[in-house]
C-alpha cells in the first residue's frame, strides 16, 4: 500500500523525492559549500591524518586530495558539477544537504578498520537522516570525501555498502576450520585469551579455559547451542584472535523519552571468512558476549533495533 499525501484542503499532492546522487569532492570544496551557505563545515571537526590517502577500500572514495592551487573558482566549479552550486548560490539540493547534516532525527557514525594483504585501510562514514532525507559524508583519509544524498528508503543499500569487504583481498587464514556459526563464552574469557595472544603467551590459554570450564556454549544457531569442550573453547579464543583482520564500530544517536539523547552501539570483527557481530549479554550471572556470523545485508537490520531504541 502507498502512503498518499495530502493537503490542507484535503487534496492529493505529490510526495517530494529524494534524486540520489553520489559526488566526489576535496575537503576545501565541502568547506566553501558550507561557507556560501552559511553554516559550519561538516567536515571542520574532522582531523586530517598524516600522510597519504589509504589502499583499497579508501580508494573508492577518491584520492585526488585537495590540490595544492586550488581557488575559489576551481571550487566552485566542483560544487557547480555535483549540482550543489548555481550562479554562485547554493542549489536546493546543495542547502537541503546541509540542513539535514545540521537537524537530524537520526545519526549514525560508522568506522571500518580493515588489514588487507598490501595494508591496512580505515574508512570512516557519517549518516544524517531526516525525514526522507539521508546525508553521507565518507572518507579514507581526511582529505577526499564521499558526499551522498538518497532517499530514506534505500539507506539500507547504502549501510552495507558501507561494510562490504572482499575476503579474497584478506590474508588467509591458517587454521583448518572456520569458527561455529554462534559462540557464546564469558566476556572476561574473550579478554584475557585475546591478551594472552597478543603477547605470545598462549600457554596460558588452557588455564584460563579451565577456570571457565562448561561456560561456552557454540551452536549452528542460537536455538541449538551446547556446552563445547575444553579443547575447542581454547582453540576458538585463539582462534578469534590470531585470525582478526579488521573491526566495524557503529553508533546510532537519536533522541528518546523526554527528547533526551540516546545511543546505541555495534561492534562487528572481521575475521578471514567474514563478519562476526559482538553482542553483550548476561547468562547465570555470568557478562558473556555472543560472537555469530554476519554479513553485510545484516548490518541495516541490527542498527534499525538500535535506532528503535534511540528515538521515542
Amino acid at each position: 500500500m502507498n502512503a498518499i499525501l495530502l493537503d490542507a484542503r484535503g487534496d492529493e499532492v505529490d510526495k517530494p523525492t529524494v534524486t540520489p546522487r553520489r559526488v566526489r569532492l576535496t575537503r576545501a570544496a565541502v568547506d566553501r559549500l558550507a561557507e556560501l551557505t552559511g553554516v559550519p563545515s561538516p567536515v571542520a571537526p574532522m582531523p586530517v591524518p598524516a600522510g597519504g590517502a589509504s589502499a583499497g577500500l579508501g580508494g573508492r572514495l577518491g584520492d585526488e586530495g585537495t590540490a595544492p592551487g586550488a581557488t575559489v573558482d576551481d571550487l566552485d566549479e566542483a560544487l557547480v558539477a555535483a549540482t550543489l552550486l548555481a550562479d554562485g548560490v547554493p542549489t536546493e539540493e546543495g542547502r537541503a544537504v546541509l540542513t539535514v547534516w545540521h537537524a537530524p532525527a537520526l545519526a549514525v557514525e560508522l568506522e571500518v578498520l580493515v588489514r588487507l594483504r598490501r595494508g591496512t585501510v580505515r574508512v570512516r562514514s557519517w549518516h544524517r537522516n531526516l525525514d526522507d532525507w539521508v546525508v553521507c559524508l565518507s572518507t579514507g583519509d581526511g582529505v577526499a570525501f564521499e558526499l551522498a544524498w538518497l532517499a530514506a528508503e534505500d539507506w539500507w543499500l547504502e549501510l552495507g555498502r558501507t561494510a562490504h569487504v572482499d575476503t579474497a583481498t584478506l590474508c588467509e587464514s591458517q587454521y583448518a576450520a572456520p569458527l561455529p556459526a554462534v559462540l557464546e563464552t564469558p566476556w572476561e574469557l574473550l579478554l584475557a585469551t585475546g591478551e594472552a595472544v597478543r603477547r605470545h603467551r598462549t600457554e596460558l590459554l588452557d588455564a584460563m579455559v579451565a577456570d571457565h570450564a562448561g561456560t561456552t556454549l557454540a551452536g549452528d544457531s542460537t536455538d541449538a547451542l551446547e556446552s563445547a569442550a575444553n579443547a575447542d573453547v581454547r582453540l576458538w579464543h585463539e582462534q578469534l584472535e590470531a585470525d582478526s583482520r579488521g573491526r566495524l564500530h557503529a553508533a546510532v544517536m537519536g533522541r528518546g523519552r523526554r527528547g533526551r539523547p540516546a545511543a546505541g552501539i555495534l561492534e562487528w570483527v572481521l575475521l578471514s571468512d567474514g563478519w562476526r557481530s559482538l553482542t553483550p549479554l548476561t547468562r547465570d550471572g555470568w557478562t558473556m558476549v555472543r560472537i555469530e556470523r554476519r554479513s553485510v545485508v545484516d548490518l541495516p537490520r541490527e542498527l534499525a533495533v538500535r535506532a528503535a531504541g534511540v528515538t521515542s
